[in-house]
C-alpha cells in the first residue's frame, strides 16, 4: 500500500523592509501567500494628559509625605530636605515616562491577499481588500472645541509673556482611519502628528506591498524576483 505523506503549510518569516516603529512582521507560507501584521501602540490625548497630571500628583505626594515624615521623626534637616527635594524632582520625569508607556493603547492590523483585519483589545473587524479603501488621518473630533476654548480663555485673560502656553492635546491628535466604501472605521487615536503620520504611512506601504506580493505589478514588490510574473501569451 502506498504511503501518503501529508505536509502542512509552514510559514517563513521574511526580513521586513520596515524598520523601527510601528512593529511590522511579514510571513510567507509554503504556498507563497504573504501575510503582514502591524502592531500599533500610542497614547491618546486623554491618556497623555492623565499621565502628566498623575506624575505631578505622585511627585508632589512624595515630597509632602517625606517632609511630614521627617518632621514627625525630628529628622528634618537642611541636608535631608535638599535630598528629598532632589528625589521628588527626579521622580517626576521618571514616573511621567513610565506612565506614558503604561497607558498606551494598542491595535493590530493584519493584511492578507483578500482581507484587512483590524484587531483591538475588545474585538475585531474584517474588511475586504477588493473593496475601495484607504488609510487616512482625520483631526480629532474635539480639536475644534479645544481651540475655541483656548481662544475664549485668551480673550478672558490675555496671556502674559511669562505665562505658560496652554498645551494642545486634541489639536495635535489625529484619528488613524480605514475608509472603506465611504465608511469610517477608527483604528487608533494618536497623540502627536509625527507618530500618527508614521502609522498612516506604514499602513499604506503594507497595503501596497500586499498588492505587489499577490498581484504582480499593481503594487510594490518585496524583492526583484516578484516583479516578473508569467503573462497569458507571454514567451
Amino acid at each position: 500500500m502506498p504511503v501518503i505523506s501529508i505536509t502542512t503549510p509552514t510559514k517563513q518569516t521574511v526580513r521586513s523592509p520596515f524598520r523601527g516603529r510601528p512593529s511590522t512582521k511579514i510571513t510567507v507560507d509554503s504556498s507563497g501567500h504573504t501575510r503582514i501584521v502591524v502592531h500599533l501602540r500610542a497614547l491618546t490625548p486623554l491618556r497623555a494628559r492623565l499621565s502628566l497630571y498623575t506624575a505631578i500628583v505622585a511627585s508632589t505626594a512624595l515630597f509632602l509625605s517625606g517632609t511630614y515624615g521627617m518632621a514627625v521623626d525630628g529628622h528634618l534637616t537642611a541636608i535631608a530636605f535638599a535630598k528629598l527635594t532632589g528625589i521628588s524632582i527626579v521622580s517626576f520625569p521618571a514616573s511621567w515616562m513610565a506612565l506614558r508607556q503604561l497607558l498606551k493603547r494598542n491595535a493590530t492590523v493584519h493584511f492578507t491577499a483578500d482581507r484587512i483585519t483590524v484587531q483591538k483589545p475588545f474585538g475585531k473587524r474584517i474588511f475586504e481588500r477588493s473593496h475601495p479603501h484607504g488609510f487616512v488621518l482625520l483631526p480629532h473630533d474635539k480639536a475644534e472645541k479645544e481651540q475655541d476654548r483656548h481662544a475664549f480663555l485668551d480673550r478672558k485673560r490675555p496671556p502674559k509673556p511669562w505665562s505658560w502656553n496652554r498645551k494642545k492635546y486634541y489639536g495635535t491628535s489625529f484619528h488613524v482611519v480605514l475608509e472603506c466604501f465611504g465608511e469610517r472605521y477608527d483604528i487608533l487615536t494618536v497623540y502627536g502628528l509625527k507618530k500618527a503620520t508614521a502609522f498612516q504611512a506604514r499602513l499604506q506601504a503594507c497595503d501596497a506591498v500586499m498588492d505587489g506580493a499577490d498581484f504582480g505589478d499593481s503594487g510594490v514588490s518585496l524583492s526583484p524576483d516578484t516583479d516578473w510574473r508569467v503573462e497569458a501569451g507571454g514567451l
